[in-house]
C-alpha cells in the first residue's frame, strides 16, 4: 500500500491559472499542479537550490527533483505542441502571513518564507499553538 501523499506548503495560489497559445489548435490541456508551479517558481525564477526549495515546501529534496522533472516535461510539451496549461491546486497547503504561527509569535515569527507570505514550519507552529 502506498504511503499517503504529504501536503506541500506553497506561498500562495498562482494568480494566473490558465495559459494558452493565441491560436489553440490542440484542446488537450496540460495540468500543472500548484506544487509543480511552486517548485518552478522557487527554483527557476527565485534561483533557490533544490535543498532550499525542499526546506521551504516541507518536502524532501528527491521530491523536489521529481516535481521539477515533471513540471519541466509538462511545460515543454505545452510549448512544443501548442497545448494550453491549466494550474490546479492539488495536494497543497497555502500558508498565509503568520496565520499558522502561535498567537504570541504572529508578528515576530522567525520561520516565515523568504517571500514573507507564509510560515516555513506550518505544522510545527500549529503544534505549538
Amino acid at each position: 500500500m502506498a504511503r499517503p501523499k504529504k501536503a506541500r506548503v506553497i506561498c500562495s495560489t498562482p494568480r494566473h491559472r490558465h495559459f494558452a497559445p493565441i491560436v489553440e489548435e490542440n484542446n488537450d490541456a496540460i495540468i500543472l499542479e500548484a506544487d509543480e508551479y511552486e517548485v518552478l517558481r522557487l527554483h527557476d525564477l527565485e534561483h533557490l537550490s533544490q535543498a532550499e526549495v525542499a526546506s521551504q515546501m516541507l518536502v524532501s529534496r528527491p521530491t523536489v527533483t521529481t516535481l521539477l522533472n515533471t513540471a519541466h516535461q509538462k511545460i515543454a510539451d505545452a510549448l512544443v505542441n501548442g497545448k494550453p496549461i491549466n494550474i490546479v491546486t492539488g495536494n497543497c497547503c497555502v500558508c498565509e502571513i503568520g496565520s499558522s504561527c502561535p498567537p504570541e509569535k504572529k508578528d515576530s515569527c522567525t520561520k516565515k518564507h523568504r517571500c514573507a507570505a507564509s510560515c516555513r514550519h506550518a505544522r510545527e507552529c500549529q503544534s505549538q499553538n
